[in-house]
């Protein structure tokens, strides 16, 4: 029985390393948040923020100022050499809005969002802050430390 036990302890410490690690990453990778800007006033917001529950971001972009009625696309940028991961496109409204976002996103390290013209021209962009544990939009019941 004291060998069950053992055994039992064992997996359960292991159990909770792992726990541990993967809390860990995802603190680090977190959630992220970038102030967009642009020529003419355009601006917005983007975000992207880990799910530690699916082990993937989800990400989110919303721009005001733009031509309307025009594609659009969200990348975010790692090294400078990196061409960008395309988040999501689609299609900014009447009064040039446009918003877009996507889930279950594997990234690997990004540290800038830019919003794409359907040509590559870039039209916002800006750096993300990383934000730990907070959300946002926050969350009730969260923990945020916030800056």
């Amino acid at each position: 029985m004291l060998k069950i036990s053992r055994t039992y302890l064992v997996a359960l410490l292991a159990l909770a390393a792992l726990a541990f690690s993967g809390t860990a990453l995802a603190a680090h990778n977190g959630n992220n948040k970038a102030e967009l800007t642009g020529a003419g006033g355009v601006s917005g917001t983007a975000i992207v923020n880990y799910s530690e529950g699916q082990g993937t971001f989800n990400g989110t972009i919303t721009v005001n100022g733009l031509a309307p009625n025009t594609s659009y696309s969200f990348f975010v940028n790692g090294a400078a050499s990196s061409p960008g991961r395309l988040i999501c496109s689609g299609t900014s409204d009447s009064s040039g809005t446009f918003t877009c976002n996507a889930q279950k996103l594997t990234l690997l390290g990004f540290a800038s969002a830019e919003l794409r013209t359907s040509g590559g021209a870039v039209v916002a962009s800006g750096v993300f802050e990383r934000r730990g544990n907070c959300r946002d939009p926050e969350q009730a019941g969260s923990q945020c430390q916030a800056k």
